[in-house]
């Protein structure tokens, strides 16, 4: 068993090591300890300990580990709830078990045996976008402590758009467009006021998990890998866990959520279906489609309106609510 801490005279970032074989863990320490603070084990079991003992904030992880998988380690780690970036370093990698692992939102899957300057670029970047995110919760937090002491609606997504702004263009510029088109759906709805707010709130954040994802796979201009799609299938997950607890109301987490479950439920991420899909995620989840109708999206060409229009009605009782569907080919013009 192999438990070493290296130090540093700056304060860094924790990185813990799980891998069994010496070689690679070993050379793993080298590259790594001028950079971070390194936390090295051998086993699933040790792994745990020091995670409930140490601030980690990034674990490499080996999938083939004695007595208890690098995988089943994974899926303790998101079950426990820890707020820590994996990267999966191993020899035994298969298309299969790195779709899982994305499922299990790991940073980065690198194959043995893996370049230094890659691994370093990987890291790095990943630790960047912790960095990001723990920035942008604490925006979240003090936007939500002052949309529930009664800031006014267009000053909430002005604030809104400046802080998606300042982390990815596109996300707000399909976010507007997406808020657009929930909007005219809810004015011909009986909605309360609260909800209606909550609704176009919750279509300018439905893409806030996508900003923790690789830049390119955010512009839909390009037609993404396997791999890529179950990456992006990540976001209403990631989006939803970076609202919780924050003071917005619940229908905004409910939205991020659920924009991409479809009424048929070949949708993700919990394949609900009907009426089980929140109705405000119904509504922003066909403001999205429809935009990406047309803009087009990955390999889509982008559609005129009125083909578009039609589009939706196709799509009712398939991806869309009815209902919602019908609604909506009426107002949109």
């Amino acid at each position: 068993m192999d438990t070493t801490v290296t130090g540093s005279s700056v304060p860094q970032a924790n990185i813990l090591i799980v891998e069994d074989e010496e070689g690679p863990r070993e050379a793993l320490k080298l590259i790594l300890s001028p950079y971070f603070n390194l936390f090295t084990v051998d086993r699933a079991e040790v792994a745990h300990q020091i995670l409930k003992t140490h601030p980690i904030d990034l674990v490499t992880l080996d999938l083939k580990l004695p007595e208890q998988s690098g995988t089943d380690l994974l899926s303790q780690i998101r079950k426990d709830g820890k707020d820590v970036d994996i990267v999966i370093i191993t020899g035994y990698g298969t298309l299969q078990s790195a779709i899982e692992a994305i499922r299990h939102g790991v940073a980065a899957y690198i194959l043995k045996p893996f370049d230094v300057s890659d691994l370093l670029e990987v890291i790095k970047k990943t630790l960047e976008r912790r960095r990001r995110f723990s920035s942008l919760q604490g925006a979240l937090q003090a936007f939500g402590n002052l949309w529930v002491s009664g800031m006014d609606m267009q000053s909430a997504l002005s604030n809104i758009k400046t802080l998606l702004e300042a982390k990815h263009p596109e996300l707000v510029q399909h976010a507007s467009r997406v808020n657009f088109y929930a909007s005219l759906l809810i004015e011909h709805l009986h909605l309360a006021q609260e909800e209606r707010e909550a609704i176009q709130l919750g279509a300018y954040l439905h893409d806030i998990g996508k900003i923790g994802i690789h830049d390119h796979l955010i512009s839909g201009h390009y037609s993404p890998t396997d791999q890529d799609q179950e990456l992006l299938k990540c976001h209403p997950t990631i989006g939803a866990q970076m609202m919780r607890d924050l003071p917005f109301h619940p229908s905004v987490e409910q939205i991020i959520h659920h924009h991409h479950e479809k009424f048929d439920g070949s949708g993700f991420p919990d394949g609900l279906t009907g009426e089980q899909i929140p109705f405000p995620a119904r509504i922003v989840g066909l403001a999205n489609i429809f935009d990406h109708f047309v803009t087009g999206h990955g390999p889509q060409t982008a559609m005129p309106v009125p083909e578009a229009r039609e589009k939706i009605r196709q799509e009712a009782g398939k991806s869309l609510d009815p209902k919602l569907a019908d609604l909506f080919a009426k107002v949109v013009w």
